[in-house]
């Protein structure tokens, strides 16, 4: 089977990622997109709880004022105030604010849907397609199978949600949408990421050659 050239899956990943946000200003990632699915029904509850401030943005304004300044005191608020004050030439101005618009679940479900589905219509258009059980030799080399095989991944993959949601993104949220945007987080991130992963690579091979698998 040919697998596309190095540069062409780069170059697709690229453009889909920072074309996501150049067109919507949102980082596109899976991780989130799963979380929203799952916890979709917290967007009734939060629309609920929004629903005074996108009635009254000034309502949103001043609650958003005092937060700031709760949070970094009177004396700083008024500092920057002045300041603005003075480059503008004119009164103090408080731009104005507005809560920004929620993707709905349905739209990340969508999302996750058409991964399945681009998957699904690559494997049959290479003769793959079916219904697989296995991991593969390699994985099965490394971890067994059965009951041991199953539980492995299950943890694995409690790691991975467990990971995401501390880190606020995972690889696509982080490396192929913060990354390419310098975003600190996201290049902090992406290199614990691949250093784990690259670490915890090599301890596995260890393990396997000590315990006599080649």
């Amino acid at each position: 089977m040919a697998y596309w050239s190095w540069w062409v899956t780069a170059l697709a990943l690229s453009g889909l990622t920072l074309g996501f946000w150049w067109a919507l200003q949102r980082p596109l990632g899976v991780s989130g997109s799963w979380a929203r699915v799952v916890l979709r029904s917290n967007d009734k509850i939060l629309n609920q709880a929004e629903a005074g401030f996108r009635n009254n943005p000034q309502l949103f304004n001043d609650a958003l004022m005092r937060a700031t300044v709760e949070e970094f005191g009177e004396e700083a608020v008024q500092a920057l105030l002045t300041k603005r004050a003075g480059q503008a030439g004119s009164g103090a101005v408080i731009a104005g604010s507005a809560l920004p618009v929620r993707t709905p679940w349905t739209a990340h479900f969508t999302f996750l849907a058409m991964l399945v589905a681009g998957g699904a219509i690559a494997a049959a258009d290479s003769g793959r397609l079916g219904l697989h059980f296995s991991m593969g030799e390699v994985y099965r080399q490394l971890f067994g199978q059965g009951v041991a095989a199953w539980l492995t991944l299950f943890v694995g993959g409690v790691l991975v949600g467990f990971g995401t949601q501390m880190a606020g993104g995972c690889t696509s949220g982080h490396a192929l949408s913060g990354a390419p945007r310098l975003v600190p987080a996201s290049l902090l991130a992406t290199a614990v990421f691949f250093t784990t992963a690259v670490v915890v690579s090599i301890v596995i091979s260890f393990a396997a050659t000590v315990g006599g698998v080649s």
